[in-house]
């Protein structure tokens, strides 16, 4: 069972990507999207373990199954008891820590599933950094993982390829400088990490030990006699990376019997081909190209002391998700009643057809990943609150809500000649066609068309004024302005326009100075 090179497994390729994808939001402003999505990760990773465990269980059940039929079987089954004591405890203890962390910033009432301080960076650090009783808890968990470390390793003496997993998926190491400065592998786990992302890395933790312990005890397994069928059940073993799956990642599983002839690894047959095996197992490879549930389905055999055994149908599923949780305004964090105002709302591990999305105050209608959002009329003060939602193991998930502000559509400025007041030629203001409603620095393309307005001055020492039904300059008030003299002050007031919602607007008055 010895192996010779390590290549990197499918698993590692896991935890190297989440840990990427957890590195690089710890690099952002730690936003509520973002803290939600250390949430959505850490439910990830814990569902990946839960998973394991099971397998794990039943590896056990057959051992001690096996212990009772073969005396051979119990020097095998003592050690890997040995393997599941020191993962339970390492399980345990972290769990502890999680629990610790959680009373410790919220109170005894919150537990790992549900508490409050998301985005809380000291409380780790003061728990797990700092040296309260000569030693800190961070040190202790370091020495822990060492210990279960070298324990595996010691029983699977000989097999170079599965103890380089166990080195790599258990490593304590100090990572490598970055800018001259060497930081100890605690540092770099949970110095000023979110309470939120420190979870997740704890959680991780817990998996790659079970991972760890599935690894060994199967290896332990297949010692016991290899080449034979001495065990009364034989079914097949689905070990899947994750079953959820970044967009452009691969979807990647192992695929193997309970017990296998080293010498004659399993025949996969996948979409009618047979596919490529290491160390006694199929590998799967499915290009995650299409978001939401995705499953699988394929064949497998071994080779039995009579030959090859009838072909075991197999099957999974995966999910495809976007790598990013989004609900952003494409303008603004406010709405304007009267105006189309687009949001583009996305959620991690949710394609876009599954979610639920409610708006306060307000009606949408949906393009693909947008949303046009139009508040109710008169709601203008008030606020919208976008809830979204979907549904998750047949029940209904809250994914996270934001507020916005429902603002009035600001006045346009009147204009003319691009100007509002000051002095201005003659010629200039005669070479005009009439008024403009200028939305100046408002955000979104919205025309307003002025209505009416009147033009005033003063004539023989009497106000005279004409007016206008549009945004244009009528003849006779054109002849006021040709009448005007250098210093004379031109007003023109009374200007009403209509927007997009139908409404009248009173706007600013203009006073001009020819010059």
């Amino acid at each position: 069972m010895a192996g010779g090179n390590c290549p990197e497994t499918p698993r590692q390729k896991m935890i190297g990507m989440m840990y990427l994808f957890l590195t690089a939001m710890l690099a952002l402003n730690v936003s509520a999207e973002l803290l939600n999505a250390f949430i959505l990760v850490d439910r990830s990773i814990l569902q990946a373990k839960e998973s394991v465990e099971a397998k794990n269980e039943e590896l056990y059940r057959q051992f001690a199954e096996g212990a009772l039929l073969n005396p051979r079987v119990e020097e095998f089954y003592e050690e890997a008891l040995q393997v599941r004591e020191k993962a339970d405890f390492l399980v345990d203890y972290i769990q502890g820590i999680k629990l610790l962390l959680v009373h410790t910033a919220d109170g005894p009432s919150y537990t790992v599933e549900n508490y409050k301080s998301k985005n809380n960076t000291s409380v780790v650090g003061q728990l797990l950094l700092s040296e309260p009783s000569g030693r800190r808890r961070s040190d202790t968990l370091k020495n822990h993982i060492n210990d279960y470390r070298e324990l595996l390793s010691s029983l699977v003496e000989g097999d170079t390829a599965l103890i380089a997993r166990i080195n790599t998926n258990l490593s304590t190491a100090d990572p490598e400088p970055r800018e001259g400065v060497q930081r100890s592998w605690e540092d770099s786990k949970f110095y000023y990490v979110p309470m939120a992302g420190s979870m997740a890395m704890l959680s991780q933790i817990q998996a790659d030990v079970r991972n760890m312990e599935a690894d060994v005890v199967r290896h332990l397994f297949m010692r016991v006699d290899e080449g034979t069928f001495r065990f009364n059940k034989i079914g097949p073993l689905v070990i899947p990376s994750s079953q959820h799956v970044m967009r452009g990642d691969t979807y990647r599983a192992e695929i193997m019997m309970a017990a296998y002839d080293d010498e004659f690894p399993p025949r996969v047959i996948f979409n009618g081909q047979e596919l490529r095996t290491a160390d006694g197992r199929g590998i799967l490879e499915i290009p995650a190209s299409r978001l939401g549930d995705n499953s699988w389905q394929a064949e497998i055999s071994i080779m039995g002391p009579e030959g090859w055994t009838t072909p075991q149908q197999v099957g999974g599923q995966f999910h495809v998700m976007e790598p990013n949780v989004v609900v952003s305004p494409t303008k603004m964090n406010v709405f304007y009643e009267g105006v189309e105002n687009p949001v583009e709302i996305s959620a991690p591990g949710v394609p876009s057809e599954r979610l639920r999305v409610n708006i306060s105050n307000a009606t949408y209608t949906r393009r693909g990943n947008e949303y046009i959002v139009q508040p109710n009329a008169g709601s203008a003060g008030r606020e919208a609150v976008v809830t979204v939602t979907t549904e998750i193991n047949g029940r209904m998930q809250n994914l996270g809500s934001r507020n916005f502000r429902i603002n009035r559509v600001p006045n346009p400025v009147a204009k003319v000649g691009g100007v509002s007041e000051g002095a201005i030629a003659r010629q200039v203001l005669l070479a005009q066609m009439g008024i403009v409603a200028d939305m100046e620095n408002f955000d979104f393309d919205l025309t307003f068309r002025v209505t009416q307005f009147r033009v005033s001055t003063v004539q023989r020492g009497f106000m005279v004024d004409q007016r206008s039904s549009n945004n244009m300059f009528t003849e006779e008030q054109k002849d006021l302005i040709r009448a005007a003299t250098r210093g004379q002050r031109i007003i023109i007031d009374d200007i009403r326009a209509v927007g997009p919602d139908g409404r009248t607007r009173n706007l600013s008055s203009i006073t001009l100075t020819i010059d």
